[in-house]
């Protein structure tokens, strides 16, 4: 008799004296199936849970915030918590014979150990809390090496990818390391990227028939995967693949580039909301079949809730792909999508819901959400096709200060101040949204010049500068921040209505794969305002190369362009 998340829950638990039997499963989740198939179908188990405990069924894609603070480890997530929320125990799939032993064990500790027990768990909250308290410090290059050297420690030579087995693709990693690459050409570097990329697109991971990549391997090799496909990891290893293919462009990158874009745009494109669905589930007979095969067969199953986040991370590696193949029906699909979130996802007076499962849009403001709906708009400015998106970044930048930022000791909190029971109601700081939000912020400088998103990006990575570490190099999207914080910023502006000449010193600009680069361009009938603001003059079509506040003169061949950008590159050297 599952219950939803909610005060109504845990009201009747405390009212009844019974610990609650907390459950966090996904649509595209094989051993959360197998759990219902087997230990939640078991008479047994049934009667004991709804006789002893009060069952709440969460959903980890529509409460990544429930799911950061009880997952035990994986999915199915199976949690038994204390009425007031507190985690008594719990594991991951439990078979049957022992989720009836756990149900009686931990349902007598309820019943004669409580007292004992409350002490103990307070002891743990203190400790807890002790260990968030903010560890603040100054951002230095050292934190981006010591990042670096742990990736490097964890890199699979043999077989590419980072740790053994499962082993998890990461694109977060890469993402770092390919910038770590352009900023200094480190040969190790590269076999790192090409070894890893090229593993994880010709192994089991990959689906040659379809496209698209499954979730993670369960082999060191790549060869066995967990067959579900997610919409998160699709988009950031597209946007990975993409960015890959413009440093590289002689690698074949931008196959499969073009691979998993046929998959979401085939699977996961909904034309109805103009915008993509969720996930794909897993069928090992399925993913087995060749394509002639495949065709006999009804393929797995669609979750079509659209997740604000995940949409917005496939409009940037939309945009990215764009940029990569030439190819503007990339840039206006990720258009389409963009334009969905900002208007069936918005919540009003600002910000964004977290997913539409198709009743209503639920769970405002997610900093997770906010934070890649931020890069989305930059990203969507930057194609020079959307003047407008620098002004709806810096509202939504502006929401995001307003609702979930920490005027205190600065970063920004996960969720905003609202009533939810049990450690839902408590908001914390992920070092991994905190990280995205200030790169968001910190590219919003560069682009208006405004300082005070500086500002708060700084207060933001500083928070965490005494915790990275122990993060390890899941701490790479926060090294990645720090890097861009610390590095010159390189402003690329390009003057000149849509005609050849200017046309041409924008996509010498945009072929730039500089790691801290930021682009402007500007039309001078539909751009005057800004250029008078920016300062660069409207007569004539030029290009112009900025490091911090000092501009190149006028620039209005590809060739000095060209050389200009090289001589930026200059900056990214260290001693």
């Amino acid at each position: 008799a599952w219950r939803s998340w909610g005060d109504a829950a845990f009201s009747e638990a405390a009212a009844g004296d019974k610990p609650v039997l907390l459950a966090i499963s996904a649509v595209w989740c094989h051993w959360c199936h197998v759990m219902d198939e087997t230990s939640y179908s078991d008479p047994s188990v049934i009667r004991t849970i709804n006789e002893r405990y009060v069952p709440v069924r969460v959903d980890n894609d529509q409460r990544p915030d429930v799911n950061r603070r009880y997952n035990m480890g994986g999915w199915p997530t199976t949690a038994f918590l204390t009425p007031d929320g507190e985690i008594i125990h719990g594991g991951t799939y439990i078979p049957p014979e022992q989720m009836r032993e756990n149900l009686t064990h931990v349902a007598e500790i309820w019943r004669d150990r409580r007292d004992e027990l409350r002490g103990r768990l307070a002891e743990l909250r203190a400790k807890e809390e002790e260990a968030r308290q903010a560890k603040p410090g100054e951002l230095s290059w050292d934190i981006v090496d010591q990042v670096a050297s742990l990736i490097r420690g964890q890199y699979d030579p043999q077989f590419g990818g980072f740790g053994r087995e499962p082993k998890f693709p990461q694109p977060k990693l890469l993402r770092f390391l390919l910038d770590d690459y352009r900023r200094h050409r480190y040969p190790d570097v590269a076999t790192m990227l090409h070894k890893t990329l090229g593993a994880m697109a010709s192994g089991g991971m990959y689906d040659p028939v379809e496209g698209g990549f499954f979730r993670y391997s369960t082999t060191r090799q790549w060869g066995v995967p967990h067959f579900e496909k997610m919409l998160e990891d699709n988009a950031e290893l597209l946007a990975v693949y993409a960015e890959a293919h413009r440093t590289f462009p002689d690698a074949g990158y931008d196959r499969v580039v073009q691979d998993v874009v046929r998959w979401m745009d085939a699977v996961l494109w909904r034309d109805d909301v103009r915008a993509f669905s969720g996930s794909q589930d897993a069928d090992e007979h399925y993913y087995a079949l060749d394509v002639s095969e495949r065709g006999k067969h009804q393929p797995p199953y669609v979750d079509r809730t659209v997740y604000t986040g995940w949409n917005a991370l496939a409009v940037s590696a939309y945009m990215a792909a764009a940029h990569a193949a030439g190819d503007d029906r990339l840039r206006d699909r990720a258009t389409l999508a963009l334009h969905a979130l900002e208007s069936h996802m918005a919540v009003a007076g600002g910000g964004v819901f977290h997913f539409d499962a198709g009743e209503v849009a639920r769970i405002p403001d997610l900093l997770s959400d906010v934070a890649a709906l931020l890069g989305a708009m930059l990203d969507s400015y930057e194609t020079g096709a959307d003047p407008e998106g620098l002004e709806r970044a810096e509202a939504l930048a502006t929401h995001l200060r307003e609702r979930l930022e920490d005027p205190d000791e600065g970063a920004f909190w996960d969720a905003p101040d609202r009533a939810e029971p049990g450690r839902v109601g408590r908001r914390e700081k992920s070092i991994e949204d905190n990280a995205a939000v200030a790169d968001a912020l910190l590219r919003l400088t560069v682009l208006t010049g405004d300082g005070k998103w500086r500002e708060s990006g700084l207060r933001a990575l500083g928070v965490f500068v005494g915790q990275y570490r122990q993060w390890g190099q899941f701490a790479a999207a926060y090294a990645t921040a720090v890097a861009r914080a610390l590095t010159e910023p390189l402003s690329i502006v390009v003057v000149g209505a849509a005609e050849e000449s200017a046309d041409r010193l924008w996509r010498t600009a945009v072929a730039s794969d500089d790691p801290a680069r930021a682009l402007h361009r500007l039309d001078p009938q539909r751009d005057a305002e800004r250029a008078r603001v920016l300062g660069y003059p409207a007569d004539r079509a030029a290009a112009y190369v900025c490091i911090g506040t000092v501009c190149s003169a006028p620039l209005t061949s590809v060739e000095a362009l060209e050389a200009e950008m090289e001589r930026a590159r200059e900056r990214l050297e260290r001693a």
